[in-house]
Protein backbone atom coordinates (compact mmCIF):
# COMPACT_ATOMS: atom_id res chain seq x y z
CA UNK A 1 0.00 0.00 0.00
CA UNK A 2 1.38 3.50 -0.82
CA UNK A 3 1.15 6.31 0.95
CA UNK A 4 -1.44 8.08 -0.54
CA UNK A 5 -3.90 4.79 0.15
CA UNK A 6 -2.72 4.17 3.72
CA UNK A 7 -3.53 7.92 4.30
CA UNK A 8 -6.99 7.14 2.93
CA UNK A 9 -7.57 3.78 4.86
CA UNK A 10 -6.51 5.18 7.88
CA UNK A 11 -8.74 8.37 7.80
CA UNK A 12 -11.62 6.05 6.20
CA UNK A 13 -10.97 3.66 9.67
CA UNK A 14 -10.94 6.44 11.79
CA UNK A 15 -14.33 8.04 10.04
CA UNK A 16 -16.02 3.86 10.47
CA UNK A 17 -15.42 4.33 13.95
CA UNK A 18 -17.06 7.91 14.98
CA UNK A 19 -19.77 6.61 12.88
CA UNK A 20 -20.49 3.77 15.24
CA UNK A 21 -20.37 6.01 18.32
CA UNK A 22 -23.35 7.11 19.62
CA UNK A 23 -24.72 10.79 18.83
CA UNK A 24 -24.07 13.23 21.47
CA UNK A 25 -26.41 14.21 24.19
CA UNK A 26 -27.67 17.61 24.46
CA UNK A 27 -26.82 17.84 28.03
CA UNK A 28 -22.55 17.95 26.52
CA UNK A 29 -21.03 14.84 25.60
CA UNK A 30 -18.31 16.82 23.46
CA UNK A 31 -15.03 15.56 21.71
CA UNK A 32 -14.40 12.93 24.88
CA UNK A 33 -14.58 10.54 22.45
CA UNK A 34 -17.57 8.67 23.68
CA UNK A 35 -20.29 10.18 21.36
CA UNK A 36 -20.32 11.09 17.53
CA UNK A 37 -18.45 14.84 16.89
CA UNK A 38 -17.87 15.07 12.90
CA UNK A 39 -14.62 17.35 13.95
CA UNK A 40 -12.66 14.22 15.12
CA UNK A 41 -11.83 13.40 11.74
CA UNK A 42 -9.67 16.17 11.87
CA UNK A 43 -7.51 15.67 14.74
CA UNK A 44 -5.85 19.07 14.54
CA UNK A 45 -9.35 20.57 15.01
CA UNK A 46 -11.73 21.66 18.29
CA UNK A 47 -15.31 22.10 18.17
CA UNK A 48 -15.93 25.02 16.53
CA UNK A 49 -17.84 27.63 18.14
CA UNK A 50 -20.88 28.60 15.57
CA UNK A 51 -23.32 26.58 13.92
CA UNK A 52 -22.23 28.12 10.79
CA UNK A 53 -18.84 25.80 10.59
CA UNK A 54 -21.20 22.60 10.60
CA UNK A 55 -24.06 23.86 8.24
CA UNK A 56 -20.45 24.93 5.44
CA UNK A 57 -19.46 21.10 6.38
CA UNK A 58 -22.92 19.52 5.62
CA UNK A 59 -23.14 21.50 2.57
CA UNK A 60 -19.68 20.48 1.15
CA UNK A 61 -20.26 17.29 1.80
CA UNK A 62 -23.55 17.77 -0.25
CA UNK A 63 -21.90 18.80 -2.85
CA UNK A 64 -18.91 16.17 -2.74
CA UNK A 65 -22.13 13.40 -2.68
CA UNK A 66 -23.86 15.23 -5.76
CA UNK A 67 -20.61 15.89 -7.66
CA UNK A 68 -21.96 19.77 -7.82
CA UNK A 69 -20.16 22.49 -7.02
CA UNK A 70 -22.10 25.07 -4.92
CA UNK A 71 -20.00 26.19 -2.08
CA UNK A 72 -17.76 28.13 -3.72
CA UNK A 73 -16.51 30.55 -1.26
CA UNK A 74 -13.43 30.62 0.83
CA UNK A 75 -14.51 28.43 3.55
CA UNK A 76 -16.04 26.29 1.11
CA UNK A 77 -12.61 25.81 -0.33
CA UNK A 78 -10.69 25.58 2.75
CA UNK A 79 -13.23 22.65 4.00
CA UNK A 80 -12.53 20.78 0.59
CA UNK A 81 -8.91 21.03 1.14
CA UNK A 82 -9.53 19.55 4.74
CA UNK A 83 -11.37 16.51 2.93
CA UNK A 84 -8.64 16.07 0.32
CA UNK A 85 -5.55 16.13 2.66
CA UNK A 86 -7.15 14.18 5.28
CA UNK A 87 -7.09 11.52 2.39
CA UNK A 88 -10.89 11.08 2.24
CA UNK A 89 -11.26 13.28 -0.66
CA UNK A 90 -8.64 13.93 -4.16
CA UNK A 91 -8.68 16.67 -6.57
CA UNK A 92 -10.20 16.75 -9.59
CA UNK A 93 -9.63 18.92 -12.44
CA UNK A 94 -12.59 20.94 -14.21
CA UNK A 95 -13.99 22.21 -11.72
CA UNK A 96 -10.68 22.29 -9.65
CA UNK A 97 -12.90 20.90 -6.60
CA UNK A 98 -12.83 17.27 -4.58
CA UNK A 99 -14.19 13.98 -5.49
CA UNK A 100 -15.12 11.44 -2.71
CA UNK A 101 -12.29 8.68 -2.68
CA UNK A 102 -13.36 4.93 -3.25
CA UNK A 103 -13.91 3.94 -0.08
CA UNK A 104 -15.52 7.26 1.46
CA UNK A 105 -17.96 7.63 -1.08
CA UNK A 106 -20.31 4.66 0.58
CA UNK A 107 -19.84 6.40 3.82
CA UNK A 108 -21.24 10.01 2.87
CA UNK A 109 -25.21 9.38 3.02
CA UNK A 110 -24.49 7.71 6.53
CA UNK A 111 -21.80 11.22 7.38
CA UNK A 112 -24.31 13.50 6.19
CA UNK A 113 -27.40 12.24 8.28
CA UNK A 114 -25.60 11.77 11.57
CA UNK A 115 -23.53 15.25 11.16
CA UNK A 116 -27.18 16.90 10.81
CA UNK A 117 -28.28 15.16 13.76
CA UNK A 118 -25.14 16.33 15.33
CA UNK A 119 -25.51 19.58 14.23
CA UNK A 120 -29.54 20.39 15.36
CA UNK A 121 -28.70 18.89 18.80
CA UNK A 122 -25.53 20.99 19.00
CA UNK A 123 -27.03 24.09 18.59
CA UNK A 124 -30.20 23.51 19.51
CA UNK A 125 -29.33 24.83 23.01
Amino acid sequence: MNFYEQKTHDAVARLSALLDLPPIEPDGCYSDGECFDPWDMFPSLYDPYSSEFDDLAIAVLEDVINRSYLRVDLAGEMFREMLCTSGLCEYGTSPRTCWAETAFAPLLPKLIERWREYAAIRWST
